[in-house]
């Protein structure tokens, strides 16, 4: 087991001998659920609707020590944190490395005061609570899951790679390379008769030729001299496609259907799994 690290903005944070993370309340918080179910009139109960994350948050107790003797050196220390942590002009890029060798980044900012605990002559401590306005961490790297061309459809893909991700994630590109005709990509991740959201493109893909579904940054996108056109996207989510994270123990799933397939048709899912915390 490695020892955990982070840094911000590239600057270590918990070098072990001047600044390190003392105690972990409040660093795993995982971002509250936005939204409420609808009342109906002359209806007993409520309206279930679906919810959503709102920013997230965690908090950073760390101490602070001298790099050399003495006071003055207490206060560098503190002031080289100043520097890196309070920059309200932008985000900051946090990064965790875990104990199992994971790295994780988020984009977050400092918004409360600073007020650091003396620790006599010889440190300090202080608490630093930082805001994460995208809600979730991702991965440093993004991963690929692939179906075996020319399975016929419905073409299962379960998404191995990203196995280990815990929160929903909007931030993948579909690409499906044809022959394929009105192929449409599903959440299958809650197992059967619990499809989730999806997307449908009505329109063919040709043979030797891609589409390119990016939820991430809302475009479509051709390959292989294919051009799609925008007008047949349609999807049942609020992204092209917001895909659930794994049960315990079984990775989340999508399924491809469409008509008119053959040996080339396939189904790759590329992006970074996402994270509560």
């Amino acid at each position: 087991m490695a020892r955990e690290r982070w840094l911000v903005d590239g600057w270590e944070l918990t070098d072990g001998l001047v600044r390190d993370v003392e105690y972990r309340a409040g660093l795993n918080t995982t971002p509250a659920v936005v939204g409420a179910n609808a009342a109906v009139p002359n209806r007993i109960g409520e309206l279930w609707r679906p919810k959503h994350h709102g920013p997230g948050k965690f908090t950073l107790a760390m101490w602070l020590a001298p790099a050399a003797g003495g006071w003055d050196g207490v206060e560098q220390a503190w002031e080289d944190l100043l520097r890196a942590l309070v920059r309200p002009h932008r985000l900051l890029t946090f990064e965790r490395h875990t104990a199992t060798g994971q790295i994780r980044r988020c984009q977050g900012e400092v918004l409360s005061a600073l007020a650091p605990t003396p620790l006599g002559q010889s440190g300090m401590r202080v608490s630093v609570e930082v805001t994460v306005p995208a809600g979730y961490w991702q991965a440093a790297a993004p991963v690929t899951a692939t179906s075996a061309p020319g399975t016929p459809v419905p073409q299962a893909l379960a998404l191995t790679a990203f196995a280990d991700a815990t929160a929903p994630m909007d931030n993948l590109a579909y690409r499906i390379d044809g022959p394929i005709t009105a192929p449409t990509v599903t959440d299958t991740t809650d197992g059967p008769g619990h499809d989730g959201d999806s997307f449908t493109y009505t329109g063919q893909i040709p043979a030797g030729q891609w589409l390119t579904v990016d939820s991430a940054t809302w475009q479509l996108i051709g390959g292989g001299g294919f051009t799609p056109d925008a007008a047949r996207l349609s999807n049942t989510g609020p992204a092209f496609l917001r895909l659930a994270p794994g049960r315990p123990g079984s990775p989340p799933s999508v399924r491809l259907d469409g008509t008119n397939t053959a040996a080339g048709t396939r189904l790759t899912v590329t992006g970074r799994p996402t994270y509560l915390a």
